[in-house]
């Protein structure tokens, strides 16, 4: 059974072998990092694209209506900034303009003048409340660093 002093000195150990590399060199090169800034913002463009076609989704038990679509094209739209700050928090930016860029683009409408967000409540909510939460995931603890 190890004693608290050799628990103290593996501890030490691995803490110097983790520090001991540079952070840059853990990030890659500027050409790789601009390769993977924009194949985020493709992948936020994806997002996008998933999140509005799922976000007419609606369950109607009785006179009530439930928009599972909008909580899922939401919650989906910002769990996939979240997961790019997982690298950078420039990445979380870099997937949130993906996903204004995508909707800019919905918003124009198909050459037969079809829509995918439609002027109700439920395109107008999934506009306003997933911008509002892709924005502040993009920025949340940018303050702190």
């Amino acid at each position: 059974m190890p004693t608290a002093a050799q628990l103290r000195e593996a501890r030490d150990a691995r803490d110097a072998r983790v520090s001991s590399a540079p952070r840059s060199a853990a990030r890659g090169s500027g050409a790789a990092r601009l390769v993977g800034y924009l194949a985020i913002g493709i992948a936020g463009v994806v997002v996008a694209l998933l999140a509005s076609w799922v976000s007419r989704g609606v369950w109607r038990p009785g006179p009530l209506a439930l928009p599972w679509g909008v909580a899922l094209g939401i919650g989906g739209s910002a769990s996939g900034v979240w997961l790019a700050r997982v690298w950078t928090s420039a990445a979380g930016f870099a997937a949130a303009a993906g996903w204004l860029v995508g909707i800019a683009y919905l918003l124009a409408g198909g050459p037969g003048g079809d829509l995918l967000i439609i002027n109700d409540w439920l395109g107008n909510g999934f506009l306003l409340l997933g911008s509002l939460l892709v924005i502040v995931t993009a920025g949340w603890g940018s303050w702190q660093r």
